[in-house]
């Protein structure tokens, strides 16, 4: 018999916690998940602090939201011996120890409860989701723990509706939701103007309302022909302020995946005039990588934003598909994008290991043999100096035969091109990351990483058994899910290629379990 957990009552507000002790102890379902999480705690891929499904798969995050003193995630939910998607629901007081809820929002009248997002209210929390084969949909709820949601009676409040070869007048998807001089407004994340995935382009239709019973189509709020490939749509949109005076777009795409613009928001034609763009997945996104976001601004005024990413292998008997990352904090420093890890995580550290610094020559790897682990964090400052690559292996097997490879490459200067089209960058190569059979193949993850003359390399490395996430100098992060095989890989070492490099500084953590079944594998 699987014993309910133990609810920390300093955590939440006294009405929350009580009623969250109820729920844990009382409802079948989520006595269910703690029996399922208890027999998947076997899987030695599974997560010790990223949130995994208590069964079968999960997909995309949605309506990520902060509600009277507790933050809710959902997400695209199948449980065991289901056949439609849910939006599944955890519960966190920290946006790191997660707590299962039953999920949220159930199939009735659409096929399927796809992406969308939250809107928070003084009194209600309101939730807009695709409804497969129906429409864009709404449901409402303001309990305590975000149990009870009620589906508007006029769902799909945005209907499915017949459109000509180029898409229009409107196509209908991934919504989501915001508030605006009393009224509501809307985008419908989709594509026009050719395939998906091959010509088309990606358009945010835009709706309003005055009650969320009806919505008007009052046309685009962007079209995405700016930096995006022939092909990408603009599906599973958050749109929110990211400054006093810029927004953020963060979308997705069916073709690369996650992508943002930051612009300006013009509130009376209600258009948005993108200035920045970039990427949060480089590689082919069908494959270990990163997938959709789902972001809302906290009471601390933080941008949050938490991603899932896609598994590298099929699902197996006694596991389950697809994580969530951590937590990320988007912020606008210098009109650039800033990302760091959420400051929460410093909390589950434990057991610091400090190494000092020393001389890294040219084309040496050398061990670092007092600190190792499946679980842990990583702070690595590095001078690079004039090395062609500099970097560190991870989940590093004794005799090599599995490692995982971050690194730092510097662009080469081309005669006669401009100093700025140099091209630093960060990656992660996992080819040599599982001697497993039925690993999919997949390329380094490269994404851009422009250091300034002098500036040192500096990266948080947040390894957790079967992913990887890099956070670089605050400007880059690079997630990939690998998959050792061997239990002794867990060993680290540095290298240089083409000439000495400095490394400066370098402490290590172990990471605690946010799961209480996986506690067992703390310190490994």
């Amino acid at each position: 018999m699987v014993k309910a957990m133990t609810i920390d009552k300093k955590h939440y507000p006294s009405q929350i916690s009580s009623k969250l002790q109820s729920v844990v102890e009382e409802n079948q379902l989520v006595k269910e998940f703690q029996k399922s999480r208890l027999k998947l705690s076997a899987d030695i891929d599974r997560p010790l602090y990223h949130f995994s499904p208590p069964q079968n798969s999960l997909n995309d995050p949605n309506g990520l939201c902060e509600w009277q003193g507790a933050y809710h995630l959902f997400y695209q939910f199948k449980g065991d011996n289901q056949t439609r998607v849910h939006w599944g629901h955890a519960i966190s007081h920290d946006l790191i120890s997660w707590i299962d809820l039953p999920p949220a929002i159930y199939p009735e009248n659409e096929k399927d409860c796809f992406s969308g997002q939250s809107l928070v209210e003084k009194d209600r929390v309101i939730a807009i989701y695709h409804g497969t084969e129906s429409g864009n949909c709404i449901a409402t709820a303001s309990d305590e723990l975000l149990l009870k949601w009620k589906k508007n009676k006029n769902n799909p409040v945005i209907p499915i509706i017949p459109t000509d070869q180029n898409g229009l007048p409107y196509r209908v998807f991934d919504p989501c939701i915001w508030k605006q001089n009393n009224e509501y407004y809307s985008i419908s994340g989709t594509y026009k103007n050719g395939t998906r995935g091959v010509d088309a382009i990606g358009i945010d239709h835009l709706f309003k309302s005055t009650n969320l019973d009806e919505w008007e189509h009052i046309g685009s709020l962007f079209e995405d022909i700016f930096y995006a490939d022939p092909g990408e749509d603009a599906a599973v949109p958050n749109f929110l302020p990211i400054s006093e005076d810029k927004h953020l777009l963060l979308l997705f795409s069916h073709k690369r995946a996650s992508h943002y613009y930051i612009g300006t928001y013009d509130s009376e034609d209600h258009k948005f005039y993108p200035e920045i763009h970039g990427r949060m997945n480089y590689g082919p996104w069908m494959s270990s990588s990163l997938h959709a976001a789902s972001a809302t601004i906290d009471s601390k005024g933080r941008c949050i934003a938490i991603f899932n990413t896609i598994e590298g292998k099929p699902q197996e008997k006694d596991s389950t598909k697809g994580i969530m990352t951590l937590p990320r904090h988007l912020s606008l420093q210098n009109n650039s994008l800033n990302i760091d890890p959420i400051e929460e995580l410093k909390q589950l550290r434990f057991n610091q290991k400090n190494v000092a610094g020393f001389n890294i020559p040219a084309n040496t790897q050398i061990d670092i043999k007092e600190i190792q682990g499946k679980a842990i964090e990583l702070e690595i400052i590095i001078n690079p100096k004039e090395a062609r690559e500099v970097g560190i292996n991870v989940l590093q097997s004794p005799n090599k035969e599995e490692e995982t490879k971050i690194s730092f490459l510097k662009g080469n200067h081309t005669e006669g091109y401009p100093s700025e089209t140099i091209i630093d960058s960060l990656q992660i190569d996992v080819s040599n990351s599982s001697l497993r059979k039925n690993v999919k193949a997949r390329s380094p993850e490269t994404g851009p990483l422009k250091l300034q003359n002098g500036e040192n390399l500096e990266l948080r490395i947040f390894i957790d058994r079967s992913i990887v996430e890099v956070f670089a100098n605050r400007k880059q992060c690079l997630t990939l899910r690998t998959y050792p095989s061997l239990e002794n890989s867990n060993g680290i070492s540095v290298f240089s290629k083409g000439s000495d490099a400095e490394l400066i500084f370098f402490k290590s953590w172990n990471i605690k379990s946010i799961w209480p079944e996986l506690k067992k594998f703390e310190g490994r």
